[in-house]
């Protein structure tokens, strides 16, 4: 494993675990260090994957051989983490979303463009290949003017999950339905469909959870490109259905349904749909969420080291969703913002 690139993770919780797994299943990764503030939690993470476990991730950060630290802790710290991992040299991957004040993660990008440090964040929908082919379809122009750009993210999170730990929900460190569960499908339709130049309408509500944030939202966006979007996302619809986001033109249209492809026509191309189901998970259990893009990410961040280039998903590209969920709130809001502002 000498030449394994040497990982490291804040936050032993479920993503935390997912990532430990993700990367002791890479070849060219090994994990040599946990760290979580339940010192049981990172024992436990410790114990199955053969590494050490710290309490205090400054002792953990002083190593010298740790070259990347997966930030995995709530939202609200993120950057805060992913500072501390930089000041110590160290390369960064934050779970998504990067941070939800955007004000730290311009310091977080601006700390690793100084000391020469890659920075990424987790939006693994990126590397579906579905969404790689809808992708490749927009820019090669089959889809003509893009018209529409829609999402869709109605799951189900009984009050269960909000209880299972105090920072769910909370202003302060995590925010709502928008920030954790659809910003994955903020940051596609954005990959796909090119930048918001205007939020037009923006509504959040907080109907059936016990939670300060929102459990239930809709927005209208206007994007830089001229086409229009819509965006809908709750927690609260039983049993949970499928994501889907639309992309329309004047001479094509594609709809992703989960992981999945369900419709792609383009004018003049005869490339055939092959029929799937749509994965749909994620959308009523957050411990069994179909999450190997995981793999891919952080495989191409490992890649991004070695050829000395950007990872696929960037810091800068990060900030494009947070820079939109701010918006939504400024719009909706008219008061408590993200980072308890």
């Amino acid at each position: 494993m000498s030449d394994a690139v040497k990982f490291a993770i804040i936050g032993c919780g479920g993503i935390g675990r997912h990532h430990a797994k993700t990367i002791a299943g890479l070849p060219d990764a090994e994990l040599v260090a946990v760290c979580d503030i339940r010192p049981e939690r990172a024992r436990e993470v410790a114990e199955k994957h053969g590494c050490d476990a710290y309490e205090d991730y400054g002792a953990m950060l002083a190593r010298d051989e740790i070259q990347v630290v997966n930030v995995c802790t709530p939202s609200g710290l993120h950057a805060e983490h992913g500072l501390a991992a930089a000041e110590a040299g160290k390369h960064v991957i934050t779970e998504k979303p990067i941070d939800i004040v955007l004000e730290k993660v311009d310091r977080l990008i601006e700390l690793c463009d100084r000391k020469g440090l890659k920075l990424a964040c987790i939006f693994q929908h990126r590397f579906d290949p579905d969404a790689r082919r809808v992708k490749a379809a927009i820019d090669e122009g089959k889809f003509g003017q893009l018209l529409f750009g829609n999402v869709s993210v109605k799951w189900y999170r009984a009050q269960s999950y909000y209880d299972s730990d105090e920072w769910r929900g909370t202003w302060a460190l995590d925010g709502g339905v928008l920030s954790n569960q659809a910003i994955h499908y903020l940051d596609q339709i954005l990959w796909l469909m090119g930048d918001v130049a205007h939020v037009t309408f923006a509504e959040i509500a907080t109907k059936g959870r016990n939670m300060e944030a929102e459990d239930i939202a809709q927005a209208t966006v206007r994007f830089a490109n001229g086409a229009w979007g819509s965006i809908q996302a709750s927690t609260m619809t039983w049993p949970g259905l499928a994501t889907r986001v639309e992309v329309c033109g004047t001479t094509g249209a594609a709809v992703l349904e989960g992981d999945s492809l369900v419709f792609y026509r383009a004018e003049g191309d005869e490339e055939k749909l092959e029929a799937r189901g749509a994965a749909s998970v994620a959308s009523a259990d957050p411990a069994i969420a179909a999450l190997t893009g995981h793999d891919a990410q952080v495989a191409d961040f490992i890649a991004a080291l070695r050829e000395d280039r950007e990872p696929f998903v960037t810091g800068r590209e990060a900030r494009r969703s947070l820079a939109l969920l701010t918006e939504i709130y400024r719009k909706a809001a008219g008061g408590v913002m993200l980072g308890g502002r």
